[in-house]
């Protein structure tokens, strides 16, 4: 058996976000806007990927990024925080970007999808994932496009293969592929709105089919915290208050990480959920994933609050 080279391998999705904060929005023609700071940082899933470092994970991106500028400040700003980013190819072509257009009364995107959307893992070293513990795998591009979902499918299939947990994020857009795409999953993280598109359900009722599923769901509901949903039924855990919040850009993917973490780090279901609201709420606090500082006393504070409940049932 090969050496556990990482404890997760992060696929797909990966883009640089450019931020802005901006007196007021919408921003109409002819207006002339100054923006209060300009921020380049990962974005996507390379903000779970960020995170996930931060919680003291080692690990590395899989995606196609251009060959452009944009992907040179990309790579640059992964390996300053210890992403490994050898798995990621350079094609010919522009790097996802995304413009974070930030006002005290939310947000606003504007974007370019760049050659991510045809992503191809047929080169793939497949030792890369036998030697890791866990894939995460964003599914935005599976829903634009045809070839990056057989490209994730056939990643998802490798890991099962080598008993691997894959861990889903479906991503805004669902569609067939994106449900097929969850069929290859062990553990999905979609909002509420995405299970019940996935379903094409009341949320109660995407919950009760859940539970037929053999799959664990644990379902982000904003401010309502989230649901973890298996086969012994939902489960509610209470969202995280944060300091003050300046962005709710990346917090679902904050809290990918946070559950991604709890889990590889020996937490059950609920308490990795704990852990994953957590992290969401830390991000609500900082412009960019990179400004959030080190979370790693945050698993071992969750590990060890699991261990004395632990103790505290035994009679």
């Amino acid at each position: 058996m090969p050496n556990r080279l990482f404890d997760l391998i992060v696929v797909s999705d990966c883009v640089l976000d450019i931020y802005y904060m901006v007196d007021k929005l919408p921003i109409e023609a002819g207006d002339f806007i100054v923006s209060r700071r300009a921020v380049l940082s990962p974005g996507g899933a390379c903000t779970t990927a960020l995170l996930a470092r931060k919680l003291g994970l080692e690990v590395a991106v899989i995606d196609e990024i251009g060959d452009d500028p944009f992907s040179e400040i990309l790579i640059r700003a992964l390996k300053d925080a210890g992403i490994h980013t050898g798995l990621m190819k350079r094609v010919h072509g522009f790097t996802t970007v995304s413009n974070d257009i930030i006002s005290s009364s939310g947000h606003a995107f504007v974007g370019y999808l760049g050659v991510g959307a045809g992503l191809d893992l047929r080169g793939l070293d497949e030792n890369a994932l036998r030697g890791s513990r866990a894939v995460f795998i964003n599914g935005t591009y599976a829903a634009l496009s045809e070839a990056a979902a057989d490209a994730l499918m056939r990643l998802a299939r490798i890991a099962r293969r080598s008993s691997l947990p894959v861990f889903l994020d479906p991503g805004p857009i669902i569609n067939e592929r994106t449900r097929g795409l969850v069929e290859e999953a062990d553990v999905v993280l979609p909002n509420e709105e995405e299970a019940k598109s996935l379903f094409h359900a009341s949320l109660e009722e995407a919950i009760h089919s859940i539970r037929n599923s053999g799959k664990v769901f644990a379902i982000k509901l904003g401010r309502g915290g989230a649901v973890v949903v298996d086969g012994s039924g939902p489960a509610h855990c209470a969202a995280s208050s944060p300091r003050s919040i300046l962005t709710t850009i990346g917090a679902g993917d904050a809290f990918d990480a946070g559950y991604v973490a709890g889990v590889l780090g020996g937490l059950d279901p609920i308490a990795s959920c704990g852990l994953a609201n957590a992290v969401a709420s830390l991000r609500l606090e900082h412009l960019t994933p990179m400004e959030v500082p080190d979370l790693s006393y945050l698993l071992h504070l969750h590990t060890k609050r699991l261990g004395r409940e632990g103790e505290e049932g035994v009679e």
